[in-house]
């Protein structure tokens, strides 16, 4: 009897200390739940939103801003119709190995605004070629160097570039000869029709005025 006395007075006691240790147990777990949860949002692969490195939260989806087209640049920024989404910028795909430079396509191999690359442009007098700026010949002449030649009067370059007439030859028709050929006459070591060079019209240095042209050997 005393001892059933004994034991319902501690009975209460034993029931209180274990509920304060269930309550304590259960905040435990709780807060290492918490921390596991906060190293798994913030956990260093990084983006705004909770998104990986690289991509943005746009809506609640990640998407990569430098290539999206519904968000080029930045969250809502649509690229117009026919143009896609490069650098994070819209642009208009260019095809036939040509490249876009500003709102155009152009081939880099030989457009004198951008030879080689997008605004590089050649000098004056220069063309592009092959992707480089080089001398632009016209009126028949042929680039040797950095000069342009007459490789049919050339003694230099008579016939191709490099090719020099020796022993006091002149270059004839492309060939050197010891005297001028097809009706050109011999003026400074040089073969001219005197018949069109303003230089030499109607003969040996008589040359044309500034503006003038030589025709049937007369300036005007």
């Amino acid at each position: 009897m005393r001892d059933a006395m004994e034991l319902g007075r501690w009975r209460p006691a034993v029931l209180g200390a274990l509920v304060a240790m269930g309550a304590a147990l259960a905040a435990a777990c709780g807060g290492g739940d918490a921390g596991t949860a906060a190293t798994g949002t913030g956990g260093g692969t990084g983006g705004a939103g909770g998104c990986p490195s690289g991509l943005s939260d746009c809506g609640g989806k990640c998407v990569q801003t430098s290539l999206d087209p519904g968000n080029c640049g930045s969250c809502g920024n649509v690229c117009p119709q026919g143009q896609v989404c490069s650098s994070a910028s819209c642009v208009f795909p260019c095809g036939g190995g040509t490249a876009q430079c500003g709102n155009k396509c152009v081939d880099a191999t030989s457009d004198e605004a951008h030879c080689g690359g997008c605004n590089q442009a050649c000098p004056p007098g220069q063309g592009c070629s092959a992707g480089t700026c080089a001398l632009a010949c016209v009126g028949g002449t042929t680039k040797c160097g950095s000069d342009c030649a007459d490789t049919s009067t050339d003694p230099a370059n008579c016939g191709s570039c490099g090719t020099a007439c020796t022993g006091g030859k002149v270059c004839s028709e492309g060939q050197c000869a010891l005297q001028c050929g097809g009706g050109s006459t011999k003026c400074a070591g040089l073969c001219v029709d005197t018949q069109l060079k303003p230089a030499h019209c109607g003969g040996c240095d008589n040359a044309c005025g500034a503006g003038e042209v030589c025709s049937a050997g007369l300036c005007g």
